[in-house]
């Protein structure tokens, strides 16, 4: 295998959990680092920028951030701070917990928590950094267990050495640490404690980002990791923290693809030369917007893959909002596609096995969509087909809905849940993206 996707199956026993790598180690933060809810406090004027809403929440909205919050407060582990992936499983990834402190501010700066408890929340979590063991001493595993925070496989069982990182997901993990630091500047030098006691340097060479494995005889296989969207996504979490990603950021190699009368762009990547999904989805290109804001390029190719899918319905008339999932079912995580080696509209696993019949709309995705084009009427069809699709106990909101059965995709996941956290933050910011205001924060 010479390239490590960005999610790949935790479990085919329950959930199939996501991407690569989790949490990391630093040294324990001293006293000076580790700032309490009392003296943080007197921190709030500094980031009020974070907190000046343009386009307050309205009341349904409210509902909406309230009932996302909670799948966070039903599946954080109280030991160690980090969340679960999917609901009640011990296990996640950096990139869960990069949605987990993303979903922590946004739920902060919206009024769902005072600030007593996200101090205290985030000082567990990045106290349990400091004890978490590190591949090879130098990154975070792919995935830990959330509750006792060991390096585990994607069975969920302990590993002394790990199974590698991911450099997509370290990436995820950098931007959400900026936005953190510099909207509570109170945690900036822990934060760069953590980063600095992590060997960031060996996951980029030559402006490219390298995740790892662990092979049969124990040695560490660095191989390139990322394809166009989530790649250039990455890229630019780690030069927050300047790190050189400048060939990741490139586009190329790339071409337009016509599907459904748009063309989109598609990394010229794929599985069969290179052994990787070279998949186009919606979230990558929606996590660009609100978190960083689109450049040209980015808005003209992010534009297209939405008109692409509102194509698909005026050609099928099936609403279409498809991106990366995990699933209620076997085999339990696919990337519903517009376009994946050589095909469009692939839904796959990650080793391209083609499971057609469980395309998903995709709540996260018709979120997403909505809130960048809340103009659009095709936007406001995908977010009433997914808006109520709650957890009746209050959990928070459901992967999505199958388009052949119609039927619920009944999983609860931090990443459906905090991208609906962040999206709202978004919404209330102006429809501003958050690291423009963190920018105008550390101004």
């Amino acid at each position: 295998m010479t390239f490590l996707n960005l999610r790949q199956t935790l479990s085919s026993t329950l959930v199939g959990l996501l991407t690569a790598s989790l949490l990391a180690s630093c040294s324990s933060p001293t006293a000076e680092k580790n700032p309490t809810a009392e003296n943080s406090t007197s921190d709030i004027a500094s980031n009020a920028a974070c907190g000046e809403f343009q386009t307050p929440l309205s009341e349904s909205e409210q509902q909406y951030a309230a009932v996302a919050w909670q799948y966070f407060v039903n599946n954080r582990q109280p030991d160690t701070g980090f969340t679960n992936a999917a609901n009640q499983y011990p296990s996640g990834t950096l990139w869960d917990q990069g949605n987990y402190l993303m979903a922590l501010n946004a739920a902060h700066w919206l009024g769902l928590i005072e600030q007593s408890e996200f101090d205290n929340q985030l000082n567990r979590f990045l106290t349990s950094l400091g004890e978490i063991p590190l591949v090879d001493g130098a990154l975070p595993n792919k995935v830990y267990n959330t509750a006792t925070g060991e390096m585990v496989d994607y069975s969920n069982e302990p590993t002394e050495e790990g199974i590698g990182w991911s450099a997509l997901d370290i990436g995820r993990l950098l931007t959400a640490f900026h936005i953190i630091r510099t909207c509570h500047p109170q945690y900036a030098d822990w934060l760069e404690g953590i980063v600095a006691s992590w060997q960031v340097a060996r996951s980029v060479e030559d402006g490219q980002l390298y995740g790892a494995v662990i092979e049969d005889d124990g040695q560490i296989l660095r191989v390139q990791e990322g394809r166009l969207g989530y790649e250039e996504y990455a890229a630019r979490g780690y030069e927050l923290w300047g790190f050189d990603a400048a060939t990741a950021l490139e586009l190329e190699p790339m071409q337009l693809v016509e599907v459904s009368g748009v063309e989109i762009p598609v990394d010229e990547r794929d599985f069969e030369a290179t052994d990787a999904n070279n998949y186009v989805v919606s979230e990558s290109y929606i996590l660009e917007a609100i978190e960083f804001g689109w450049d040209s390029d980015l808005s003209k190719h992010g534009e297209a893959v939405l008109a692409a899918q509102k194509g698909r319905y005026d050609e099928t008339g099936l609403l279409t909002a498809v991106s990366e999932d995990n699933i209620d079912q076997a085999p339990h995580f696919l990337y519903s596609t517009l376009y994946a080696n050589g095909t469009p509209w692939a839904v796959i696993t990650e080793e391209n096995d083609p499971y057609p019949d469980l395309r998903t709309v995709s709540t996260k995705a018709a979120f997403g969509w909505f809130y960048l084009f809340p103009k659009q009427p095709y936007t406001l069809k995908l977010i009433n087909a997914v808006k109520d699709l709650q957890d009746p106990d209050g959990g928070g909101f459901y992967a999505g809905i199958y388009e052949e059965s119609e039927e619920m995709n009944t999983i609860l996941t931090g990443n459906t849940n905090g991208l609906i956290l962040e999206i709202l933050y978004f919404k209330a910011l102006g429809n501003t993206p958050i690291l423009e205001i963190a920018a105008t924060t550390e101004e």
